[in-house]
């Protein structure tokens, strides 16, 4: 028996979340001011159960899967670059083999099961796709709805951290083959494509700055909701806009802060610590915003978002605050991270290009 009535022609009132479809980015978003996209897929999806949009929570559900699959392929891509990389420097294929299947015992899931990622994905999309079309056919009560998914999102969040944790194990066996200098070496070569295909069109010598506030904007919050950022591990966050900027807090990202705070979640320590030992920059680098403490894998924000779009075209995407090692990640309150998208470039602060050993450019007529 259902709890929601058996619509077949839509929904009965409008809906407080809508996707339609974006010429700009030529994918399927969701509607709302900056203030909605802060608010995770997972709760809209549970107010759509709720509220007995039923169809709604379906499409939902189909697009929760569109922003887990942003940061399953660009996981994918990393790990296939970093072996690539590694094997260009020397790794014999036993040591690698080795290192991986060390990685992958390492990161088991909670059942046992070591980590791996083609698998899990197939069944979290069976999960997903069971789900909606269950909610379409009304062939389930509510309760049951949201049971299946929390297990959804408890599935992805198991399968995502350990992804997180995979990259911060391969750069580390960068580091300590080659030296930490090599880790920004190896984002060099890894990230290419990835960059060019994602932040390409933010190049201001192809389109002005204000023509690309708004999609900068939606593919942050697209991205972190798809990390399950927060501290349920939803994809929940905060943003504060005032007359030149938009800050976005993560409390804390589900990737890198997470894993350097301990996965409160399972119970385990932080990722730089034993039994994993994740490295923490000990030099100060362009590509770490200059510091000591930056997790390897945090480091990755600075090099795409900043140090990349700063050299390829003048200026940093988004400016980012990520806590450092330990002294920021620890404690009863460990810091959030941040993230900083500027209304303008003259607004852009000359500390935003110093910290990544450059001068920030005079404007252009």
């Amino acid at each position: 028996m259902t709890s929601a009535p058996r619509s077949i022609s839509g929904s009965r009132a409008t809906p407080s979340t809508r996707l339609v479809w974006s010429d700009d980015l030529n994918k399927r978003v969701r509607t709302g001011d900056w203030t909605e996209q802060a608010v995770s897929t997972t709760t809209r999806i549970r107010e759509a159960i709720e509220a007995g949009d039923w169809e709604v929570a379906a499409q939902l559900v189909d697009y929760w899967m569109e922003e887990a699959k942003v940061v399953y392929v660009i996981y994918q891509v990393w790990t296939e670059g970093f072996q690539q990389y590694l094997r260009g420097r020397g790794v014999s294929s036993a040591d690698l083999d080795a290192e991986l299947e060390r990685l992958r015992e390492l990161l088991s899931f909670p059942d046992g099961r070591p980590f791996e990622t083609t698998q899990r994905w197939a069944e979290l999309a069976a999960a997903a796709g069971s789900l909606a079309h269950r909610l379409r056919a009304f062939d389930l009560t509510a309760d049951q709805a949201t049971a299946d998914l929390d297990r959804l999102r408890e599935s992805w969040r198991q399968h995502h951290d350990r992804g997180a944790d995979f990259q911060s194990g391969l750069l580390t066996f960068v580091a300590r083959r080659f030296g930490e200098a090599a880790v920004g070496d190896a984002y060099s070569q890894v990230l290419a494509p990835y960059l060019d295909e994602r932040y390409q069109p933010f190049d201001v010598r192809e389109r002005p700055y204000a023509q690309t506030l708004e999609r900068n904007l939606y593919l942050a919050f697209e991205a972190m909701r798809g990390h399950l950022v927060g501290p349920d591990r939803t994809g929940d966050m905060e943003v504060v806009e005032d007359d030149d900027k938009y800050v976005i807090a993560f409390d804390p990202c589900g990737s890198g802060n997470r894993g350097q705070r301990g996965d409160a979640v399972e119970g385990t320590g932080s990722r730089s610590e034993p039994p994993y030992e994740f490295g923490v920059t000990t030099a100060e680098h362009d590509w770490a915003w200059n510091e000591t403490g930056i997790c390897y894998y945090c480091a990755h924000c600075c090099y795409a978002l900043e140090y990349w779009p700063a050299h390829q075209w003048g200026h940093p995407l988004r400016v980012i605050d990520s806590p450092r090692y330990p002294e920021e990640t620890s404690g009863a309150e460990p810091k959030k991270c941040t993230w900083t998208v500027y209304k303008s470039l003259d607004v852009i602060p000359a500390e935003a290009y110093s910290r990544i050993g450059m001068v920030k450019p005079e404007p252009n007529p």
